[in-house]
């Protein structure tokens, strides 16, 4: 494929992407305004497969709360591709399994937001994970993003196992694979029963959500992935693992046990301390937002599992307010996380380097870049006046809420303490953030590439200030944020959400107050940088010059952290000092600092390296003797006989 072809196609693909992204949210937005009885009931499409399986697909409220955050994050990706994608385009590398793949992906995660029973929901199921494996093994040149690949292809196809099982139970239970057959079978099934197909639904789509443990994949394939993947994956792909929680748990096994949301808000709080406290030790500019994605992914869990211990203890209130804590946060989350990874691969492309450790002073060469990062750091760490202050806030008082309910018990001493864990991730997540634009944007270039890195495509820094706009938008306008969120809560019959926004008052309607900070904010700091005279010299170092090495380090910065969790984080260092033959002459010191996923190195790795051995055991059993494969059949008759009488 020629350049100009090459750029033509781009153009055409991702115009296109864009076009039928803008198409789809203003058509989602004129059918909501109307409204109607579609938005609780929703409406069915079929479509005959053969075999006596039918495609079925369900349009409803929660439905098209997920599409949105979809179609959004695939115009925003899009756009942003569209600057890209030129240096694959300049490389000759060919763009058609990109763009193939780019699309396919999409549709498949159209297909899991539709589909309404577990034939439709598998198929598009395998598709989302096929095509985001392709996507992810796009740069397969690197070794590196190769194995990233096989990790995700692992992982992701044993939570399909887990929900093939699932669903096959169901429909052997049921003779259906429809959702509302299996929601109207539930009153029948044994408890055991109920909770074993719960598990694999958890296990299942908590691999795909990227909870702990079953995380391990997500920062490899994140990291690998082209940074408009990486923005689709994070904001949107594992959100649609979140919503088959609420469809195939919440709104076809029912309530359920108490356990339930026990086990949401643990593995949630679980999620929230370790992608965190991993993000924070992190020098890979893209590993580090991996990690926060699983963070926020555990914060979301949280909010289900308050919302679960909610119903089960008859608390509407405390549900209201975790699901639109769960809601809010969801569109923040896109939102921020997109714009970071935006940011990211900016970066990555103006200096060919992941690594902070060589990165620096690009605040004053790529200021616009800078510019919308810093408006993502300020959501992704929920500090006021941005969105994710909000959905945290409103989280933290559905926890309160529940907690305040309860008369006496255990539970009123663990609810607490999840209260506890979401303002320490808080407070590492700025520790955290601090570093990742402290490091990558002020003080010094510490390399050659750092000093010779140029502003991005108009493009790039273009689509981070309009995601940027858009956040900000969300507060000034919070209303427009609520109606939608309003949709999914009619559909799961929790309540008006603008009843809880009139009771929340201060949190969602302060949007004239902000607009008049934000204007008295701009000019004093215009009216500031305009005043008097400007003195610029050298930094004062002691009379001696201010080399980059003089600077904090990516891993010095967070060394505290490091250290004080080194259990957690499988830190293992050593330090060694050559003295020059005396105990009191230090001639020189050497520092090695290592880090091991914990889960991997601890769980993950002995299982595969004891399904290896056990393989190659069983390989003994077929020796090629045909005298043995002989005795092999008569035992299996006579094991058949006698289990048949």
């Amino acid at each position: 494929m020629g350049n100009k072809e090459s750029q033509s196609f781009r153009q055409l693909f991702m115009g296109l992407s864009i076009v039928l992204a803008g198409a789809g949210l203003i058509w989602g937005t004129i059918l909501t305004c109307r409204g109607g009885d579609w938005i609780k009931t929703g409406f069915q499409l079929f479509t005959e497969a053969g075999a006596g399986l039918s495609l079925t697909w369900k349009l409803d409220g929660l439905t098209v709360f997920f599409l949105f955050i979809l179609l959004l994050g695939q115009g925003l990706s899009s756009l942003y591709a569209l600057g890209y994608l030129k240096e694959y385009q300049d490389k000759n590398k060919s763009l058609w399994p990109f763009l193939i793949n780019w699309f396919l992906f999409l549709a498949s995660m159209f297909g899991v937001l539709l589909a309404d029973d577990g034939f439709t929901f598998l198929l598009s199921w395998e598709m989302m994970s096929l095509f985001s494996f392709f996507l992810v093994l796009y740069e397969h040149e690197d070794p590196q993003n190769r194995k990233s690949a096989y990790i995700y292809f692992v992982m992701t196809h044993v939570a399909t196992v887990l929900l093939t099982t699932a669903i096959l139970y169901l429909y052997a239970l049921t003779g259906s694979f429809a959702f509302e057959a299996w929601a109207k079978a539930v009153p029948t099934l044994s408890t055991s029963q109920l909770n074993l197909i719960f598990l694999a639904f958890f296990i299942g789509l908590g691999t795909k959500a990227g909870f702990v443990p079953f995380h391990i994949w997500l920062p490899y394939a994140h990291s690998a992935a082209p940074s408009p993947v990486s923005a689709l994956m994070s904001g949107v792909m594992v959100k649609v693992a979140l919503y088959l929680f609420i469809r195939l748990v919440w709104l076809t096994l029912g309530p359920g046990p108490v356990w339930w949301g026990w086990l949401f808000l643990l593995v949630g709080a679980l999620s929230a301390i370790v992608g965190i406290l991993s993000a924070s030790v992190q020098s890979d500019l893209k590993k580090l937002l991996a990690f926060s994605t699983i963070e926020n992914v555990g914060i979301l869990g949280i909010a289900l599992g308050s919302a679960f211990l909610a119903r089960s203890w008859n608390n509407s209130w405390a549900m209201n307010l975790a699901f639109v804590a769960f809601f809010w946060h969801t569109i923040q989350h896109m939102l921020f996380k997109s714009l970071l990874f935006m940011g990211a691969g900016n970066i990555i492309q103006a200096t060919h380097t992941r690594n902070m450790e060589r990165l620096g002073g690009l605040l004053k060469r790529m200021p616009k870049t800078g510019f919308g990062a810093l408006i993502g750091i300020i959501g992704i760490t929920a500090l006021p006046p941005l969105g994710g202050f909000w959905g945290e806030f409103m989280l933290f008082q559905s926890l309160w809420v529940n907690t305040a309910h309860l008369a006496n018990g255990w539970s009123k001493v663990f609810l607490p303490l999840s209260i506890g864990v979401l303002a320490l991730v808080g407070g590492l997540s700025i520790a955290t953030f601090v570093k990742w634009f402290g490091i990558s944007f002020l003080g010094q270039a510490r390399s050659t590439v750092a000093e010779k890195a140029k502003e991005a495509h108009p493009v790039q820094y273009i689509t981070p200030l309009i995601v940027g706009g858009l956040a900000v938008l969300s507060v000034l306008w919070p209303s427009a944020i609520l109606a939608l969120i309003n949709l999914p809560l009619s559909v799961l019959r929790t309540g008006d959400v603008l009843g809880i926004s009139s009771a929340l008052g201060t949190p969602l309607n302060l949007s004239s107050t902000y607009l008049i900070l934000l204007i008295l904010l701009t000019v004093i700091v215009i009216v500031l940088s305009k005043r008097g005279i400007r003195r610029v010299t050298a930094t004062w170092n002691c009379g001696g010059p201010l080399t980059p090495s003089l600077q904090y380090t990516a891993g010095g910065l967070t060394n505290p952290i490091r250290v004080l969790f080194t259990k957690v984080l499988g830190s293992h260092r050593h330090v060694e000092g050559d003295f020059a033959g005396t105990q009191y002459t230090l001639r020189s010191l050497t520092y090695e600092g290592k880090l091991k996923e914990v889960f991997e190195y601890s769980f993950y790795r002995p299982a595969i390296g004891g399904l290896i051995w056990l393989s190659s055991h069983i390989r003994k059993l077929q020796a090629g003797s045909i005298h043995l494969y002989l005795a092999y059949l008569l035992v299996t008759v006579i094991v058949v006989l006698i289990l048949g009488r």
